[in-house]
């Protein structure tokens, strides 16, 4: 009966762009799951945000479209990200049960070298800066969605280069094995990726679920990756070969 709804919802994400790299993937331990991640471009800038809902199966599902939908539509309408929390926190104890909540982290991506983040209650965003070759952890004390009325929300700014990578992720990733030990997890999650940074945002993702074991709850996981620089030959040949492919299709 839930078949493909899931997938329908919450798709994988592949995308190449000059600005992003992006890789996403959700695995729902029921039919239906509770996380979402999505990319959004708006037009002026990229958007890449994750979410857990609290709980499994159709009543978690049910709110992960709704939250899906009310952060697309903030973003389209052209919303900051501290109002799009605002709202959503205000607006969803009247569509769900009492003890649910949601966290969220999204980072937005404007051309220049620094992107803001923000995060709900969620699981620290993982950095790794290809320059300094290590990873930074990203976490900020801010109340998950749906608990506390009139709960304020604040972003910040988070310095990047090329060849840097985000990793967005739920704790279903982090809280594996037997222990569910989270910062154990994300020690692993680090390793991963000061080990691959190189290899492909496919590679990276598979080695991510492969690390995390059998499951016991979603899994999401969302890599985000701002493209290395082409040196000046590199560049060169590039725009050669986009000029011959162009006089090819008109001949």
């Amino acid at each position: 009966m839930l078949d493909g709804i899931h997938e329908a919802v919450v798709p994988p994400i592949a995308y190449r762009g000059a600005l992003l790299h992006a890789q996403g993937q959700s695995v729902p331990k029921d039919e239906i799951g509770g996380d979402v991640a999505d990319l959004v471009d708006t037009g002026r800038e990229l958007v890449g945000w994750i979410a857990d809902v609290s709980g499994h199966g159709a009543r978690a599902g049910f709110l992960t479209g709704v939250v899906k939908t009310a952060v697309r539509y903030g973003l389209r309408v052209g919303r900051p990200l501290p109002v799009i929390l605002e709202d959503m926190n205000a607006l969803l104890p009247a569509v769900k049960e009492t003890s649910m909540f949601v966290t969220m982290a999204a980072l937005r991506f404007d051309g220049s070298d620094d992107a803001e983040y923000i995060s709900a209650g969620h699981v620290p965003v993982l950095q790794y800066r290809r320059r300094q070759g290590d990873v930074v952890r990203w976490s900020m004390s801010q109340f998950p969605l749906g608990l506390f009325a009139g709960a304020a929300y604040a972003s910040r700014r988070i310095r990047f280069e090329p060849g840097d990578i985000f990793a967005l992720v739920t704790d279903g990733v982090v809280e594996s094995g037997a222990d569910q030990d989270a910062d154990l997890g994300l020690e692993r999650l680090e390793h991963i990726l000061r080990g691959m940074a190189g290899s492909p945002l496919p590679e990276i993702m598979k080695a991510i679920n492969a690390d995390a074991g059998m499951q016991h709850d979603d899994r999401t996981v969302l890599l985000l990756r701002a493209p290395a620089l082409e040196c000046p030959d590199q560049a060169r040949w590039r725009t050669m070969l986009d000029t011959l492919d162009l006089e090819l299709s008109r001949t």
